[in-house]
């Protein structure tokens, strides 16, 4: 037995020791009701499920709906019988969401600051959530959350979706199908995201109006945008006094060429053009390094200012029409040490294809300071567009 086996066995009895100690395990087989053990468990309890397709006739809104502190759902995945071994959730009737895990009485609709309490504590892992119209997995006020290996599966607007949440990790977890993003991150800090698969989007990743993020060794490929780090005012949250910190790293971006664009008619996601790696879109303060970024058809990296960005788009969006509610320059980031190749080389036709490249800088409207591009490689090979006076990338924050 190799080690990382024998390290992985024994947290799982360590797990099971603790969990027997001080909790109940309720155990769920098909033809059961998911939701009837969640509404029987205690704090601190498990369900466990059995592999099979489970349709949960009892809510209107959710797939699950979890309202209780420190609950665990795991999934007893068998990976030797392939879709037939998985825990399936599929959307019933009415409902929006997969999964929901929120304290009582604070709904989708509950604004920042309008929910009394959080969730202390929530556990996901070993779900396939399938084909519901708006969110697969989604977290809202809650504290201590992992998602760790699930599948999202054509969940409509978003499909792993931790928003006004705190202290999580989301990881090992793949997700596809989604006309928004595959996975978001939303009003939300102290996020790890680690090792997840992204595809078949709108957008692959996205942060907004976050603080402390983390992204490390994802695979992020065959959407329309990969990562979006983008301004508050293409988010449904408020701007928070500081929204920082957001770090990408160690990711392979490859191959966003999603064409045509599915998103929705006059949705921001439908004004993003195909084939870019990586667009921060008036923010600041981040950190994009190390990362692999290939064979994106329009642009590698791209760093553009909010008014900048808004100016040739929907006029109902552009800084004009529709002002900025945090300032929308993008200031101190740094760009470093990202390997990048084969990117810009099949922009989409008109006046945006001077801004094909491997990296593109360009702030029109704006007056951005303090960001870094540098050590990014091949040396001496990279393509790159730029705004500032002398057509080189900044590096006055370096």
């Amino acid at each position: 037995m190799n080690l990382r086996r024998f390290c992985t066995l024994l947290a799982v009895a360590l797990l099971a020791t603790a969990t027997a100690a001080s909790a109940a395990v309720h155990r769920v087989s098909p033809g059961e009701s998911i939701q009837a053990a969640i509404d029987l468990a205690s704090p601190g309890d498990t369900i466990l499920v059995d592999p099979g397709v489970y349709q949960e006739t009892g809510n209107t809104d959710f797939g699950l709906h979890i309202t209780t502190d420190d609950l665990r759902l795991v999934g007893a995945r068998s990976f030797r019988h392939g879709e037939s071994g998985k825990v399936r959730l599929v959307q019933y009737g009415t409902q929006r969401t997969g999964v929901y895990a929120a304290p009582a009485g604070c709904g989708p609709g509950v604004p920042v600051g309008g929910c009394p309490d959080e969730l202390q504590g929530f556990y996901i892992r070993g779900f396939s959530v399938e084909d519901f119209p708006r969110n697969g997995i989604q977290t809202r006020f809650v504290n201590d959350f992992k998602i760790f290996r699930n599948d999202s599966v054509r969940n409509l607007n978003n499909g792993i979706y931790p928003t006004i949440s705190a202290n999580g990790v989301v990881a090992a977890n793949v997700s596809y199908g989604s006309l928004d993003t595959a996975m978001w991150v939303a009003a939300s800090e102290n996020v790890r995201v680690i090792g997840n698969e992204l595809y078949d989007s709108v957008i692959g990743f996205e942060i907004t109006v976050s603080n402390n993020v983390e992204a490390t060794h994802n695979d992020i490929h065959d959407n329309v945008v990969g990562v979006g780090l983008f301004h508050p005012n293409a988010a449904g949250n408020a701007q928070l006094p500081v929204m920082a910190n957001w770090v990408l790293e160690h990711n392979q971006i490859y191959k966003n060429n999603l064409s045509p664009n599915p998103a929705p008619p006059g949705s921001f996601q439908a004004g993003l053009p195909s084939g870019v790696g990586v667009l921060l879109l008036g923010v600041s303060d981040h950190s994009v390094s190390k990362n692999d970024v290939e064979n994106n058809e329009y642009v590698g990296i791209g760093v553009l200012g909010w008014c900048t960005a808004t100016a040739t788009g929907d006029p109902n969006r552009n800084c004009v029409n529709s002002p900025p509610q945090a300032p929308p320059e993008a200031n101190n980031n740094l760009i470093s040490l990202n390997k990048l190749n084969g990117n810009g080389l099949n922009p989409p036709p008109g006046p945006l294809a001077a801004l094909a490249a491997d990296l593109t800088y360009f702030n029109l409207f704006e007056a951005s300071s303090g960001n870094c591009f540098e050590k990014n490689k091949p040396k001496g090979q990279i393509t790159h567009v730029s705004s500032e006076p002398d057509g080189e990338l900044p590096t006055d924050g370096c």
